[in-house]
């Protein structure tokens, strides 16, 4: 019998497929024609039907679906580490008065870099930090462009700062560098609501469903919890008329453009909403396609209303907010029926993008919470980092499992490594043992960008390089020094 052609395929790995079903296949293959995905089988039986133009061997590797991060923030990959636990970090204010256009494509390309050397495929990147930088078009277009060069599967999310939380002083400006030369030019709500459509325009759908556009709109309920840095009181009276105004605009916005609208959401704020803006109003606004992140410290009836409507959870399990908040009560929101993803938040001020890592962390933050380790079972974990992650960002069509018919985004974990022999038991493995570093290939709509640890879409050093210089250009235009104290406190003391 003549054998069909493909364009690659995986063979005698152990595949699990994160379908329906939850298949693990122990000597498994993966048929990849095109961008596509044609067939997840047996290896021999395989063989006899196809030939390929590129075989690789899984010997000893685990076959699995590209991750999916559903939340983290462009910018912070050239700022990661700098900290001061009092100080804070440079993020609004630095990124619009010391940044340039080429300093967010050397930014983004370091981070597509670190998210594929991870086994993440598909990423989330909120450009800016909760100011996202949208006074101009350059830089959402830079990041994206970052993406396309590297070979990742993209998600832009674009948008105003908030009307009321913008962490910028007002009013509203951003500095352009033109010859080494700062230019400052003022910019409004309006301004930063055009450029979103611009980029939804220009992006959404972009290389063949690579590169996709969401709308992030800071605060949709507004922010309850009080921010260590930017206190702020909510005066029903005065300002519940603008948050729905504002809230009304980008949830049409986003409904016409039929994009993701995803937000923050912490304990107290759906319950502000709830109480100030109605329940039918908050009913419209939780309608449809809309994913928020961290949802820390939540109460019963805010879970219950999130649950209703199945709402994306992008859940960070490392982060200040679990000190500050409480955890996000990832058990009582999937019990009641909302679509919960472990998330990184990448990658500053301390947390990378190794998704890796914050299975198991999610795990333990609930395992503490309900003294009961029966809860959170590692395959559901699993599945949080891509299936069900995938559906939160409305991709569940296209990637997240490895299905006939699905893009071919695959990750091969070599488990011939000390920490995951003797290889028993392997989703409990990959939650609780493997992180990125042990990621060895890693394919991106049907085409190889790392394959034994060496990235192949783009040159790492040159990345690496550029990044450096970008980022002490910047560092060079605004002082950082107060961010980088390491006093004897640091040093030999239990506190700062």
């Amino acid at each position: 019998m003549e054998k069909s052609q493909a364009s690659l395929i995986i063979q005698n790995g152990t595949v699990v497929t994160m379908d329906n079903e939850n298949r693990i296949l122990t000597n498994g293959a993966v048929v990849v024609r095109g961008n596509t995905i044609i067939e997840v089988g047996d290896s021999d039986t395989i063989r006899g039907k196809y030939s390929a133009d590129q075989i690789l061997h899984a010997t000893d590797k685990v076959v699995m679906p590209g991750l999916v991060d559903t939340y983290g923030h462009g910018g912070h990959g050239l700022i990661k580490g700098i900290y001061h636990p009092e100080h804070g970090w440079p993020t609004g204010a630095f990124y619009f008065d010391a940044t340039t256009e080429d300093w967010w494509h050397a930014e983004g390309l370091l981070s597509a870099v670190e998210r594929l050397r991870f086994g993440v495929t598909t990423g989330l990147t909120v450009v800016g930090a909760t100011p996202a930088r949208m006074d101009s078009t350059v830089f959402a277009k830079r990041q994206a462009q970052s993406a396309e060069k590297a070979g990742v599967r993209s998600v832009i999310a674009v948008g105003p700062p908030d009307p009321l939380i913008s962490h910028l002083s007002e009013p509203w400006s951003g500095t352009f560098w033109h010859k080494g030369k700062p230019v400052k030019r003022m910019f409004s709500f309006r301004d930063t609501i055009e450029n979103t459509v611009k980029i939804i325009k220009d992006w959404h759908h972009g290389l063949d469903e690579r590169i996709q556009v969401a709308l992030h709109y800071p605060y949709l309920f507004g922010r309850q919890a009080a921010h260590p840095r930017h206190p702020f009181v909510y005066n029903p009276e005065e300002h519940v008329s603008l948050m729905i105004e504002k809230a009304d605009e980008v949830k049409e916005l986003a409904d016409r453009n039929q994009v993701l609208l995803h937000s923050h959401a912490f304990g107290g704020s759906v319950s502000f909403a709830l109480k100030h803006y109605g329940r039918k109003c908050v009913d419209r606004f939780l309608d449809g396609k809309v994913a928020l992140a961290h949802c820390n410290g939540l109460s019963r009836e805010e879970i219950e209303i999130l649950g209703s409507h199945a709402t994306g959870i992008c859940a960070v399990p490392f982060t200040h907010e679990n000190i500050l908040y409480g955890p996000c009560p990832i058990i009582e929101l999937l019990q009641h029926g909302a679509n919960v993803s472990i998330s990184t938040d990448g990658t500053a001020p301390y947390c990378s993008y190794d998704l890796f890592k914050d299975i198991s962390r999610a795990i333990w933050n609930e395992w503490m919470r309900f003294k009961d380790q029966t809860v959170f079972p590692p395959g559901k974990a699993l599945r949080m980092v891509t299936i069900d992650a995938a559906n939160v960002l409305g991709l569940g069509h296209l990637v997240g499992s490895l299905e006939p018919g699905k893009k071919a985004d695959i990750i091969l974990v070599d488990f011939n490594r000390p920490h995951l022999v003797p290889g028993e038991l392997i989703p409990r493995l990959l939650a609780f043992y493997a992180n990125g570093n042990d990621v060895e290939s890693v394919i991106v709509d049907g085409k190889i960008v790392m394959q034994d640890r060496r990235v192949t879409s783009v040159d790492e050093k040159e990345v690496i390089q550029f990044a450096r210089e970008e980022a002490q250009k910047a560092f060079e235009r605004q002082e950082i020094r107060g961010y980088l104290e390491m006093d004897q406190d640091f040093w030999t003391s239990w506190k700062y």
